[in-house]
């Protein structure tokens, strides 16, 4: 399985903030069956204006506890990039990173709330247009996506895929209207993979995918779970 949205890089964001915790966090994922994990942590100027450079760096840390703690788990470069009016100015200075850097898919992520002055459906199109194709993080937890249920069909057409949290799937996540429209794009066949979105290595974000893979498998059949925890993430990584 293939974790393409995971906190897992150490003091860069919200997440862990200790080695060890992000060496907590790889356990987890090793032993639950994980082989690949996509560390998209957050650029969000002005409150984490990560480079890549600095990403980098931190990457590189995060592959050196895998070399020392010999675990079977490979982790690539990638970022969840936040998209509104005072962010779109890095598509132009290469300033959001794709997967792995060298790929074409982008995680992009949305504001909770709308702010008046911020165009999503505008912003995705740049960056098509771009080149990239945009992988939107959790749209079950934007409320005004809630609000407007063809923005996810719209932003399919046009293209984008739509990553679910692995919380949101098993009724989980905090935010009860985000397990609701989670099963709701389930049922509509509007989801094209599922991440777990970890923060540390305890419930209930964990690193893991198993339990949702068997979810998926009994309730939508074992070809979608693997569609969605295997094929498209080994797409969205790819080169």
């Amino acid at each position: 399985m293939i974790d393409v949205h995971c906190h897992i890089l150490y003091r860069v964001d919200d997440a862990s903030q200790r080695s060890t915790e992000s060496l907590d966090m790889l356990k987890v994922a090793a032993a639950d069956g994980v082989k690949v994990i996509a560390a998209t942590s957050h650029i969000k100027p002005p409150m984490y204006e990560n480079t890549k450079a600095d990403l980098q760096h931190a990457l590189e840390n995060v592959q050196a506890l895998i070399e020392a703690n010999h675990l079977d788990i490979e982790v690539i470069l990638g970022a969840e990039n936040f998209l509104n009016h005072k962010s779109m100015h890095l598509l132009d200075e290469d300033g959001f990173v794709t997967y792995g850097d060298y790929g074409k898919y982008m995680l992009v992520e949305f504001a909770w709330t709308k702010n008046a002055m911020d165009k999503p459906t505008s912003y995705l199109q740049r960056i098509i247009d771009k080149g990239f194709i945009p992988v939107v993080a959790h749209p079950e937890r934007y409320q005004w996506v809630h609000e407007d249920y063809e923005l996810v069909r719209l932003w399919r057409k046009m293209g984008c895929l739509m990553q679910v949290n692995r919380t949101s799937v098993l009724q989980l996540d905090k935010m009860q209207k985000a397990n609701e429209f989670a099963t709701r794009l389930l049922e509509d066949d509007l989801v094209d993979c599922i991440a777990t979105d970890s923060h540390a290595p305890y419930a209930p974000r964990l690193p893991k995918l198993s339990d949702v893979y068997v979810y998926i498998s009994k309730h939508y059949g074992e070809e979608k779970a693997k569609s969605y925890l295997i094929d498209v993430p080994q797409q969205i990584i790819s080169k």
